[in-house]
């Protein structure tokens, strides 16, 4: 793995652009954060959509139980947050508090500009049994460093069209379809009568299938010595299954998130989806009038294990930012309230990283969309059974060239040894 100030030399030119014109920008740090009157002024930086969350939720309730503290939000392009957050905490440039997104974690907690939440006044350590052992494994390192506090999980699961399963004479209830299809081998058998070429297709793309069943294999892109292992038991398995899928047409012809894409699900024409909890609210924003035609259950497993994680972020205070008490405040608001939670979960079903919420009553309610089932049964169960992935700042580059990888075996009808010598031909001239 590289150290951190590799890190640092490789965004160098990024900050001296950053740190010249972000100080007299919108998109500036925290300065000048206290008035005279003793009102405190916070600065949260994020990524889209996070930012309306913040805005319409959590602010006004912090605000309203600290009103002394006045917080802002700013959010930048998830194409640009990752860059931008890094090369501002190298300058010195900081907001008070900033998200971190689950993929971007090692590129960041590497750098340890971020203040040590084990450390006193923040004594974070205390509430490790507090959150998903899976999302406080990502905050801290093997020295006791606590960079952040969980925020959001996102247990993975597979969501299931009933009308064709129905039309196929197959079983609808959560039960039936998880015991229906309890293997990745079960999925295979079923996708067969499912696909219909041209027309209707077992599931969207071939990532769904690389992300749960990497993870629940335990695997990793790199082994703890840094060494490339997209060519190891686990991942052939994925390639194999893949191109069997693919010889079937079980994956449809749209990108991800097109409107093609979301149209062939409006249309009901996807039989499957492999997502964190969150794409219920996807579905239920992209298909008028599928109310009760949708469920979820477990994913298929591997040996034995269903279990994943598909998405989550983190909240953590910058070495160099001002008001780190008030930042704390807010932190420790963002990750352990329980308005703020419940607010977040029935508007937008951001899932709690924080334990004691998933039993709550308000997290267990029948869920309309999907047939009045409690979609919670089956995501606690998931959420407090997956186990973290050894990660490195490396995976965002191995895991495009698996996607990249993936899409030669099925669009390019390359063979699997082909398209792996490949992959990781690019893969290791980028990460150099």
């Amino acid at each position: 793995m590289k150290k951190w100030w590799v890190a640092v030399g490789l965004l160098l030119a990024v900050v001296l652009s950053a740190c010249s014109s972000d100080s007299n920008s919108n998109g500036s740090g925290s300065d000048n954060r206290s008035d005279d009157d003793g009102e405190v002024n916070l600065t949260v930086w994020t990524w889209p959509n996070n930012d309306q969350t913040f805005e319409n939720i959590t602010i006004p309730l912090f605000e309203e139980e600290h009103p002394n503290i006045k917080v802002t939000v700013q959010a930048f392009g998830q194409d640009q947050y990752a860059d931008k957050l890094s090369s501002s905490l190298i300058g010195g440039n900081v907001p008070d508090v900033a998200m971190v997104e689950i993929n971007n974690v090692e590129n960041v907690k590497n750098l340890e500009l971020f203040e040590d939440l084990s450390q006193e006044p923040y004594n974070a350590g205390e509430f490790s049994s507090k959150y998903l052992d899976y999302f406080w494994d990502y905050v801290t390192n093997e020295d006791g460093y606590i960079f952040a506090l969980p925020k959001n999980s996102a247990p993975a699961a597979m969501f299931y069209n009933k009308p064709i399963f129905e039309a196929a004479g197959l079983p609808t209830d959560p039960e039936a379809v998880h015991e229906l299809l309890s293997t990745w081998e079960d999925y295979l058998a079923v996708a067969e009568d499912l696909s219909i070429n041209g027309e209707q297709w077992m599931l969207g793309v071939p990532s769904e299938i690389a992300n749960a069943v990497t993870q629940q294999a335990g695997t990793a892109y790199f082994n703890e010595q840094g060494d490339l292992q997209i060519d190891n038991e686990e991942f052939m398995y994925v390639y194999d299954l893949v191109d069997q899928l693919g010889d079937i047409g079980a994956f449809s012809p749209y990108e991800q998130y097109s409107p093609e894409w979301n149209a062939a699900i409006q249309q009901g024409n996807i039989a499957t989806f492999l997502f964190g909890n969150w794409f219920g609210k996807y579905l239920k924003n992209n298909t008028d009038g599928a109310e009760g035609e949708w469920g979820v259950t477990y994913a298929p497993g591997y040996q034995g294990n269903s279990s994943y994680n598909q998405g989550g972020d983190f909240i953590d205070i910058p070495k160099d930012g001002s008001n780190k008490e008030a930042a704390w405040e807010f932190v420790k608001f963002v990750t352990q309230n329980e308005d703020n939670f419940q607010a977040m979960y029935e508007q937008d079903e951001l899932y709690p990283a924080y334990l004691e919420m998933l039993d709550k009553e308000w997290m267990n309610n029948e869920n309309p969309f999907f047939g009045n089932q409690v979609t919670n049964e089956i995501f606690q169960t998931v959420a407090e059974d997956m186990t973290a992935p050894y990660v490195t700042e490396n995976d965002p580059v191995a895991g495009e060239g698996v996607k990249n990888l993936l899409a030669n075996i099925t669009l390019g009808n390359m063979e699997i040894e082909q398209a792996l010598e490949q992959a990781k031909q690019e893969i290791e001239a980028k990460i150099q």
